[in-house]
């Protein structure tokens, strides 16, 4: 069963060619995969929808005016029938303002989906226009109205000769309200900026019209759904849990079983440390109903956990005492005549991460897709070693951006190039401009149709796919 889905102009999107006298075609950036499907219908001033009939010659309201993602692909027009009008064709399109239906249908084999980066107007003005603004609609970050981390903003635009483009953006906080514009950058930051919506405006500059070229593609902006936090880009951390053994352990050797990811890296660390004491039952005085404070008998390195306060062997709440770690100091009001006695834990200390050599990588006998990494460590002189110990494992996803790549020279059909990184799809710009080209996401191959002799290059962004940890097993030694 076909998928659809339908994308409209807002308010803030429609197109204004009031400034065309002439209005000479129309370029649609877009991408249709296999097994998927795109058709558009126009709106000009407000009026009717609209499809062009190619058996008439002429512009047509269509027939379902009270549009669908169904109606538009029954009755619109396909991406090469609008791009073929020429300027005959367009003459309404002059002066007016221009808002577009889009319909997208996806087959259930379809691999990929698709997707629409812009929809383009070319005309002449009977003025010379050396610099325009275009802003589009907030986009809403959060279903629930919070605020939630951008984690990611990519802009793709198009500059030749002395064209610019500046892209600025305006975020709404939690109360609500909406920031002065800044250029986009600096809403990408660490730790992540937080905010319900965002707009984008878009400053195009020419100062030699005809000659300078301006172009905005496309702004895509990666965010959470929530702010509950996701290995979703970055390092992922596994820490065991904290064993004890009865001897002194000064080796360990583990092994770290995982798929195979391109572009990861896997680090390993151990934490050893001395043997924590534990108090039960410490008598520090007798009630008199007045409040007092005390010092236990042993203040280095004092556990925050662990503690607990008896009066006569009842324990008493937290709220009603206080306790300090870094001085080992309780204060307290205990009833006349009742016995004060503590819990606690002294010599802890914290975790202290040392990272271990990494021996060697075996392919797994059982899955051609896996490895298992091992490392060890050896306690040398001054090395921690201690009868508590726990192991960390660290995989992260390294990312980076390429920059105009050569892969080939145009045949004037489709090539396939395997890209040596995992690009994200919508930071993807292929040169020349007039090729087309699809991804394919799942083996990481660029289908490419250039023309005949032009040099082909790529530009874009990767980060390596999330690895995972299948299991981990440590032997530890004296």
């Amino acid at each position: 069963m076909a998928r659809t889905a339908l994308i409209k102009s807002t308010n803030a999107s429609i197109q204004d060619c009031s400034m065309y006298s002439t209005v000479s075609g129309i370029s649609i950036t877009a991408s249709t995969p296999d097994g998927t499907s795109m058709k558009f219908v126009v709106s000009l001033n407000g009026g009717e929808w609209k499809h062009y009939n190619t058996s008439s010659g002429a512009w047509e309201s269509v027939a379902t005016q009270d549009i669908t993602a169904d109606s538009v692909m029954a009755e619109g027009n396909t991406k090469a029938e609008l791009e073929s009008l020429v300027s005959s064709k367009l003459g309404d399109f002059a002066g007016a303002t221009v808002a577009w239906a889009v319909g997208m249908q996806m087959e259930d084999t379809a691999e990929n989906s698709p997707s629409i980066a812009s929809i383009q107007i070319n005309g002449q003005s009977g003025s010379t226009v050396t610099e325009a603004s275009v802003e589009c609609a907030p986009i809403n970050l959060s279903d629930s109205g919070g605020a939630v981390d951008i984690l990611s903003i990519n802009v793709n635009k198009s500059e030749q000769q002395k064209g610019t483009v500046r892209v600025v953006a305006s975020i709404q906080d939690e109360s609500g309200a909406w920031g002065e514009y800044k250029d986009y950058e600096a809403f990408v930051t660490s730790p992540p900026t937080a905010a319900k919506a965002i707009k984008f405006k878009a400053i195009l500059t020419t100062p030699t019209p005809g000659t300078d070229v301006a172009t905005i593609n496309s702004v895509t902006i990666s965010h959470r759904t929530d702010n509950v936090a996701v290995f979703s880009e970055g390092t992922g951390v596994c820490v065991t849990q904290t064993h004890n053994f009865v001897n002194n352990i000064g080796r360990a050797h583990l092994m770290v079983k995982h798929p195979i990811v391109a572009d990861t890296e896997i680090k390993a660390y151990v934490s050893l440390r001395k043997q924590p004491s534990y108090v039960y039952g410490e008598v520090i005085g007798t009630g008199d109903g007045q409040k007092h404070t005390v010092k236990l008998a042993h203040t280095e390195g004092l556990a925050s956990h662990g503690f607990a306060l008896y009066f006569d062997g009842v324990a008493q709440a937290a709220s009603t005492y206080s306790f300090s770690p870094s001085d080992g100091q309780i204060t307290y009001t205990a009833p006349e005549g009742e016995p004060v006695t503590v819990d606690y834990i002294h010599g802890w200390s914290k975790e202290e991460w040392v990272e271990m050599k990494h021996d060697t990588q075996y392919p797994d006998k059982n899955d051609n897709n896996s490895v298992d990494d091992q490392f060890d460590y050896l306690a040398g002189e001054g090395d921690p070693t201690g009868s508590v110990g726990a192991v960390k494992v660290a995989l992260t996803q390294n990312t980076g951006t390429i920059k105009n790549a050569e892969l080939g020279i145009g045949t004037g059909e489709q090539q396939s190039f395997k890209l040596p990184h995992h690009a994200k799809a919508e930071t993807i710009v292929v040169s020349p401009a007039e090729a087309t080209w699809k991804w394919r996401d799942n083996t990481d191959v660029l289908l490419i149709s250039a023309p005949k002799g032009e040099p082909i290059t790529v530009s874009y962004s990767w980060a390596a796919r999330t690895n995972y940890l299948e299991s981990i097993a440590c032997v530890f030694n004296e």
